[in-house]
């Protein structure tokens, strides 16, 4: 696995492996690997070596190759995105926490790590019997099962403590079939949460001779893993390899985030599904079909009231100096690879900005002013209102501390990112792609995929 770490393609090169656009890492296809759920034999420095790609850990390997293959780099590397783990070693250091949680410390000779675990009582509800006979009868000592000293088998899910470094030696990016990038970052902290801590008894007669080898046993299995991976008719499938056994059926509905009749259907400006109005149709990409239901707005009259006075605000700033939070916004489109002087800025604002709006307030008290608490309803209608359009990918919170929200429009925000990342303004340049901001990732991907198709269309009609 080291070998494999340190020889990562660098930035420019492929990861990826198949001929397609999506990525081994896609969100779509992350949970669809079986390994992704599997507790899979590690060393515990191959753990600590595992990169971050797009904020997922990856074990990544070279796929095998005959000489016939060509040189293509898109070919060589197979990404498993892990979970869980399965480790074994001693244990040289135990922190009993007040709050029930106990952290160890274990060693194999390649690295250490600290495990988390909870001890429960047998009258737990989620108490689950030992299944192997040397399981039960764990030592017990100065009240634990285990000690320094002992040798453990640990399950448990991989919890990521810091994101390491991206501007490491392999590159903070690694481009996938020139169209998909990948974040990768090397150097994380990481933690194993345990689900089970077994100590290995060596005491135990019946068993000593599975004792005594089990060690060896376990190394072999880690190399195992590696070596699977490696094939090219493994047994061990991840998301896109188990993608292509599911069907044209199943595979477009899992790609269009779980609907097939996306393929050819009208998209939200011309589609005649709701009365929302045109004007959020076009600045929004949106209809009210999509929205989160508020029972106190059941006819999203306050939200179209808040919309409109977001979209007026907006389509009054045409330059960035006359943002009121200028710093941000600046920071706001170097995220998504706009120029501050390039376009009209996005619009940020507060939600106090909101609150002390005498219209929407009006509007608001006139729709809970025949509730039992007209006052605490206001003020649910207002905080309710903001969460569902957060929700549905309309406001994105940028800036928790100072308060601040983005309206995530097309034409300020989205259209300006899918175009950079499609590279249809390069104006004949190679521009690199960048990753999604996290206002992005809030926007359903139903949405994006059709104002993608729709950016795709409008450009091959101007040509």
């Amino acid at each position: 696995m080291d070998k494999a770490a340190a020889s990562v393609p660098t930035k420019g090169n492929a990861a990826g492996g198949d001929d397609d656009s999506v990525s081994d890492v896609d969100y779509r296809l992350i949970g669809l690997s079986p390994q992704y759920w599997s507790y899979t034999r590690l060393s515990i420095g191959d753990l600590n070596s595992l990169p971050l790609i797009n904020g997922v850990d990856c074990f990544i390997t070279p796929r095998h190759r005959d000489d016939s293959e060509s040189d293509n780099n898109s070919h060589q590397w197979h990404i498993f995105p892990l979970s869980r783990v399965l480790l074994r070693g001693v244990v040289t250091a135990i922190d009993r926490r007040p709050n029930g949680c106990t952290l160890i410390v274990i060693d194999d000779g390649t690295g250490a790590v600290d495990c988390r675990c909870w001890e429960e009582s047998s009258n737990s509800a989620f108490h689950l019997p030992a299944l192997l006979p040397q399981h039960r009868t764990s030592m017990n000592r100065n009240g634990l099962r285990y000690d320094i000293g002992d040798s453990v088998e640990i399950m448990g899910k991989i919890k990521t403590l810091t994101a390491g470094d991206a501007s490491s030696a392999a590159g903070s990016t690694l481009s996938e079939n020139n169209t998909t990038p990948l974040e990768v970052r090397f150097g994380c902290i990481r933690e194993v949460h345990a689900t089970s801590v077994c100590v290995i008894d060596t005491s135990q007669s019946s068993v000593t001779a599975n004792v005594w080898n089990g060690e060896a046993v376990h190394w072999l299995k880690c190399i195992n893993v590696e070596k699977e991976v490696s094939k090219e008719n493994s047994t061990m499938k991840n998301g896109k390899d188990v993608l292509s056994l599911l069907g044209d059926k199943v595979s477009s509905s899992i790609l269009h985030d779980g609907d097939s009749t996306t393929i050819g259907k009208k998209n939200v400006l011309v589609r005649q599904c709701c009365q929302t109005p045109q004007r959020f149709r076009q600045a929004l990409f949106y209809c009210h079909c999509e929205a989160t239901l508020e029972a106190l707005d059941s006819t999203f009259s306050f939200r179209d009231a808040v919309l409109n006075h977001l979209l007026d605000c907006e389509s009054q700033l045409q330059h960035i100096e006359s943002c009121v939070h200028q710093a941000a916004t600046e920071d706001c489109m170097d995220l998504y690879g706009a120029e501050a002087n390039s376009m009209p800025p996005p619009f940020l604002f507060t939600f106090q900005s909101i609150c002390s709006d005498a219209r929407l307030s009006s509007i608001a008290r006139s729709l809970v002013s025949a509730t039992k608490l007209p006052n605490a309803n206001f003020q649910r209608l207002l905080q309710k209102t903001f969460a569902a359009m957060a929700k549905d990918g309309l406001l994105s919170l940028y800036d928790p501390a100072e308060d601040l929200y983005l309206l995530v429009s097309c034409g300020r925000v989205l259209e300006p990112f899918l175009k950079r990342s499609k590279g249809m303004d390069d104006g004949g340049f190679f521009r690199p792609n960048i990753p999604e901001p996290f206002f992005i990732r809030s926007v359903p991907r139903k949405r994006l995929n059709e104002l993608a198709s729709h950016l795709t269309t409008q450009q091959s009609d101007s040509v």
